[in-house]
């Protein structure tokens, strides 16, 4: 997005985007950037930040441990509850069909 534009009298060019910034203005409304941060001319548009290397859950459990939801891990007994459970009603099942009457 190019802010540039024709500087009015009492305006200057803000070094980091482009766009006018009034005399007293303490910080650029396009970019943010500010007499306190020199101006910044830093160049963001070739930052890219590598979004699948941040694990958000991660970040939430070490920068907020009273908040954080306990990490869940499989429970090995739940599943061969669920395998049994499963077994029994297919077994029940194939019983159902072999003895039914016609």
């Amino acid at each position: 997005m190019n802010h540039r534009q024709h500087s009015e009298p009492d305006s200057f060019v803000c070094p980091n985007c482009g766009a006018d910034v009034s005399e007293d203005a303490h910080f650029c409304r396009a970019c943010g950037a500010s007499a306190d941060s020199g101006w910044d001319d830093g160049d963001w548009d070739d930052y890219e930040e590598d979004e699948d290397d941040f694990d958000y859950d991660d970040y939430l459990r070490r920068e907020f441990p009273e908040h954080a939801q306990p990490e869940t891990r499989p429970n090995p007994r739940r599943a061969l509850t669920v395998v049994i459970v499963l077994l029994l009603c297919l077994a029940l099942l194939l019983m159902s069909t072999l003895v039914m009457p016609f």
